[in-house]
């Protein structure tokens, strides 16, 4: 019994200590809208399945351009994820930043790319520069500086995925959380195009779901391994 209430107080002080983000910072992401740019549009489908036996849920996101045919598409900064509940739902992602897996697609088969490399933020949560300065950190995860002037750029056919699955390159994302789902956003921040364009300036945005806070647990159902791996 002095278990289970222990597990509790440690669930509850986590949703209280970690979700309390600053109505400004909450107000900033909600306000970001999808731009469908030409040349600089982006969607992310996802995916949430679980829980299962183990009490996890699986989290996928496929990430791609829209392809307008002939035009000038843009490069890549970064994208960002955010995560409204904060560090509490952050924590929830199995093994952190290691623990998520990404697979880039080009041509129909799995590419080395250099846009992969994930970030998470720690007490402080990330800093993204397209929102307000004093708004400008969050909890979730993104990818670190894209060094790929080519990466989810479209083969200009004017057929966008998934209807041509295999010419169009994309991105898919996977991990594993304890945490239920709850809507968040996704950004797409623009890069420099070969320093010959203002292409920073530009962003895409829209819904996903992505975990929210972890609940208390019954210790009665749980090694204390297991609590471990959620709170620690």
């Amino acid at each position: 019994m002095l278990k289970q209430l222990f597990v509790a107080a440690v669930g509850i002080s986590l949703l209280v200590g970690y979700s309390g983000l600053s109505r400004c910072e909450t107000l900033c992401w909600e306000t970001l809208e999808p731009k469908n740019i030409t040349g600089f549009d982006f969607e992310v489908r996802d995916n949430v399945t679980g829980p299962d036996k183990s009490g996890w849920y699986t989290y996928t996101y496929t990430i791609f351009g829209i392809d307008y045919g002939p035009v000038i598409y843009r490069s890549i900064s970064h994208i960002s994820f955010w995560f409204p509940c904060g560090l509490a739902a952050q924590r929830s992602v199995l093994y952190g930043p290691q623990g998520i897996t990404v697979t880039y697609i080009k041509n129909g088969l799995p590419v080395a790319t250099g846009c992969a490399k994930i970030e998470m933020g720690g007490t402080n949560g990330m800093s993204e520069p397209v929102l307000n300065q004093e708004c400008r950190f969050f909890w979730g995860f993104k990818f670190d500086e894209c060094n790929e002037d080519d990466f989810l750029i479209p083969n200009a056919n004017g057929s966008s995925y998934p209807n041509d699955l295999y010419y169009e390159p994309y991105c898919v994302i996977t991990f594993k959380s304890r945490s239920a789902p709850e809507w968040g956003k996704w950004l797409v921040k623009g890069g420099r195009h070969k320093g010959v364009d203002n292409g920073g300036m530009f962003y895409d945005a829209g819904d996903l779901r992505v975990p929210t806070c972890v609940p208390a647990v019954d210790a009665g159902n749980m090694t204390w391994g297991g609590i471990k791996t959620i709170y620690r």
